[in-house]
C-alpha cells in the first residue's frame, strides 16, 4: 500500500483492504472525491486519478509534494526544525531528548515553546511561495497533536503540540508517497464534491466519496462545515450519475450513538443500492471515545453489481 504522508481525520488507510476490492477492475479516470490525505487514491488502480477536496491547504501540500524532490523536502524540512529548535529524534536518537520527557508526554515539553513560535510565524507570514508554506505546514502537521491538520474559522492553523516530531515513521511514509505516485498519473484538484458534474464522466470511469458523515462530531463537522444541504445536495449528484450508468461508491455512517442518517438510508432504499458494512473503526483517532464503537454502522453504498 501507498502510505499518505498525512495524517487527517477519518482517513480510510486502515479499511482499504475491505474498500478496494469493491471497485471495478478497469477504470479509465477514477475520482477521490472529497480526498482528504488521498489515501484511497493514491492506492486505486486507474489510468488517471484525480484526487478531489475543498480544503486548500491540504492540496497545496499534496501537490507540493508530488512535484518536490523527496531530498529537497527532507532538507526543507530539516532547515525549518533547525531553525525554530524544535526536537530531531531521527538524527539525534530520541534518548537525546530523556531529560525532557515528563510522563507519556513524549517530547511535547521540549517542543512547546518553539513549536508555538512557529504556529505562530505560519498563521502571520507571508510566504514567498505555496511550496514554502506548504512546507512549513508539513513540518506542524509532524509535530502537532496526533498529526491533525485543523484550522479555525478565521483561517489560523490551531492544533496544539503533540509528543511526536518528524521522526522515522514519517520519513517512510513520504518516502511511499513519492515512490507511489511516480508509478501513476495522479493529480490534486481543489474543488467540492459539484466539479463531478464537470467531468463529463462515461460507465468506464468510477467516483468514490468520503464526504464529512452528517452525523458525526468529528472537526470537519464543527462550525456548520457539513449540513443536510451539503448532503442532500451530494445525494443528487450521485443520482445523477447512476442514471448515466457511471459507477459509484459512497462511505458514510448510517447510525451512531442514537443518531440515524434518515436522508441516506431512504436514498439507499428508494435507489435499491448495495450496502457493504465496513468493521474498522478508528480507535487511534484524536476523536476517538471509549463508547464510540456503541451503535456505530459505517458503511461502503455502491451502485453496481460486483
Amino acid at each position: 500500500m501507498i502510505a499518505s504522508p498525512l495524517n487527517y481525520t477519518g482517513n480510510k488507510s486502515r479499511l482499504l483492504e475491505q474498500i478496494l476490492p469493491i471497485f471495478p477492475k478497469k477504470i479509465n479516470r477514477f475520482l477521490d472525491v472529497c480526498c482528504g490525505g488521498a489515501s484511497v487514491g493514491l492506492n486505486a488502480e486507474a489510468q488517471h486519478i484525480i484526487c478531489i477536496d475543498s480544503n486548500a491547504p491540504v492540496i497545496e501540500l499534496l501537490t507540493s509534494l508530488k512535484y518536490l524532490q523527496e531530498e529537497e523536502i527532507l532538507s526543507k524540512v530539516e532547515e525549518v526544525i533547525s531553525t525554530f529548535g524544535l526536537s530531531d529524534s531521527f538524527h539525534k536518537k530520541y534518548s537525546f531528548y530523556k531529560d525532557f520527557v515528563i510522563g507519556n508526554n513524549g517530547l511535547k515539553a521540549y517542543n512547546q515553546v518553539p513549536y508555538n513560535r512557529l504556529r505562530t510565524f505560519y498563521n502571520t507570514h507571508s510566504f514567498a511561495s505555496v511550496r514554502e508554506k506548504s512546507i512549513y505546514l508539513f513540518v506542524l502537521l509532524s509535530f502537532c497533536f496526533n498529526n491533525d491538520l485543523r484550522f479555525n474559522s478565521q483561517g489560523f492553523f490551531n492544533m496544539p503540540v503533540g509528543k511526536t516530531d518528524f521522526n522515522g515513521s514519517i520519513r517512510k511514509k513520504l518516502s511511499s508517497f513519492k515512490k507511489g505516485i511516480s508509478t501513476k498519473k495522479i493529480d490534486f484538484y481543489m474543488a467540492d464534491f459539484r466539479v463531478i458534474r464537470e467531468f463529463r464522466l462515461t460507465t468506464k470511469d468510477f467516483v468514490y466519496v468520503d464526504p464529512p458523515y452528517l452525523i458525526t462530531d468529528a472537526v470537519y463537522n464543527e462550525n456548520g462545515g457539513w449540513t443536510e444541504k451539503h448532503e442532500t445536495d451530494l445525494l443528487e449528484v450521485l443520482s445523477e450519475l447512476n442514471v448515466k450508468g457511471v459507477p459509484f461508491a459512497l462511505s458514510n455512517v448510517l447510525c451512531k450513538k442514537g443518531k440515524q442518517n434518515l436522508l441516506l438510508k431512504k436514498w439507499i432504499k428508494e435507489n435499491n443500492f448495495h450496502v457493504l458494512d465496513l468493521v474498522y473503526h478508528y480507535r487511534s483517532a484524536s476523536y476517538n471515545k471509549k463508547d464510540r464503537n456503541a451503535n456505530e454502522r459505517e458503511v461502503l453504498v455502491y451502485n453496481y453489481d460486483l
